[in-house]
């Protein structure tokens, strides 16, 4: 098949890894990034002998495709010309910054028949791919994301900075619609939040508890499943899968424990996490999740082939972190010395409030 001639867009951290990485995938034909930071875009064009541009304009008719990885802020404008233009597109999570920009550009990718994929790509690590086969119907789902203060992304909030993550995974497992959220949390460092508490009720009864922080001690990624197979644990940075599926005593229901005979009880006691409730450890073979990711999204354009988080799957996320978000504001923790989140706190940061309407359904 013709290589997808493919342009990156944007020079920052992820843009980066994506320009490395897409130059030494055989379906890429990287023309080249554009940047109008102009010391940042050469020092990077010279190291890696990538052509560099300052305005899209002066490349979209040289690529097929593009991957966006400017700030948030300017995925919308970026996008809607390029899927105009029947380009096909990879945006960096979250897709924008309002949902109504999201059904733009998921609009534009239908009418223009494009590829319009989002990097939500905790979707390709390989311990979320493995410990999948093992959730079944999810009851209960935790999860922490943790990092220190690492000055990337703060355009927006640790709500879809980093939270979002994990809302993607929970909705993509749960497949159910949100019916409440709960959260608070508070900024550090401002103007937006920095730590984040939420929890989520699903219609089928399925709650999620998710933590997400960007002043952490010590990062961590990890998330807790309880369903009906059992107990799935997934650490994303160390590859571990851990799953326990109860024993025949536990399945046919325990009502009262001090019901058990002394056998019973003794056999609880010495054999709780190896017969019982016997756990599993597997370290899952590493594997380059953004690689991946960029695999698919070639395969996708040469081969008219659906991605794994379509545009829909990543607005879905999108809006749901934006209602996180708004009980953030609504339900703020006094930190004391720390600044407090919510629009009347802040009375500095006036940024007006985005319109956020529903998808309208389209005519069968």
């Amino acid at each position: 098949m013709r290589q997808v001639r493919l342009a990156v867009i944007g020079t920052g951290h992820l843009g980066k890894i994506h320009a490395r990485l897409a130059k030494a995938i055989s379906a890429f034909k990287l023309v080249g990034v554009v940047d109008p930071a102009k010391q940042a875009r050469d020092a990077f064009c010279k190291e890696h002998k990538i052509k560099g541009y300052d305005d899209v304009g002066q490349i979209a008719s040289k690529i097929d495709a593009a991957i966006i990885a400017t700030p948030t802020l300017y995925h919308k404008d970026v996008a809607a010309p390029l899927l105009g233009q029947g380009k096909h597109v990879l945006i960096e999570k979250p897709i924008t910054l309002t949902t109504e920009d999201a059904d733009e550009l998921i609009d534009l990718a239908e009418h223009h028949r494009c590829v319009l994929q989002v990097g939500h790509v905790e979707r390709f690590n390989p311990a979320f791919r493995e410990a999948t086969k093992k959730i079944v119907a999810p009851r209960f789902i935790q999860a922490a994301r943790t990092s220190g203060y690492t000055f990337r992304s703060i355009d927006v909030g640790v709500t879809l900075d980093l939270m979002i993550h994990d809302i993607d995974l929970v909705l993509s497992m749960v497949r159910s619609p949100v019916v409440d959220v709960k959260a608070t949390g508070l900024t550090v460092f401002g103007p937006h939040e920095d730590i984040v508490e939420t929890r989520l009720t699903f219609a089928n009864g399925c709650v999620a508890n998710l933590t997400a922080s960007r002043a952490s001690f010590s990062p961590s990624r990890h998330m807790e499943v309880f369903s009906d197979a059992g107990f799935v644990g997934v650490d994303f940075t160390t590859r571990m899968v851990k799953s326990i599926v109860a024993d025949e005593i536990v399945k046919a229901g325990v009502s009262e424990v001090h019901g058990l005979s002394a056998e019973g009880k003794s056999h609880v006691r010495d054999h709780l996490f190896s017969t019982v409730l016997p756990c599993q450890e597997t370290e899952v073979a590493p594997g380059n999740a953004i690689e991946a990711e960029l695999c698919e999204f070639a395969d996708c354009i040469q081969r008219g082939l659906t991605p794994t988080v379509t545009g829909q799957a990543a607005r879905e996320a999108l809006a749901v972190a934006l209602k996180v978000s708004d009980a953030v504001h609504a339900h703020c923790w006094d930190g004391g010395k720390f600044n407090l989140v919510g629009p009347t706190m802040r009375p500095e940061i006036k940024k007006p409030e985005p319109k956020r309407s529903a998808r309208p359904k389209k005519a069968a």
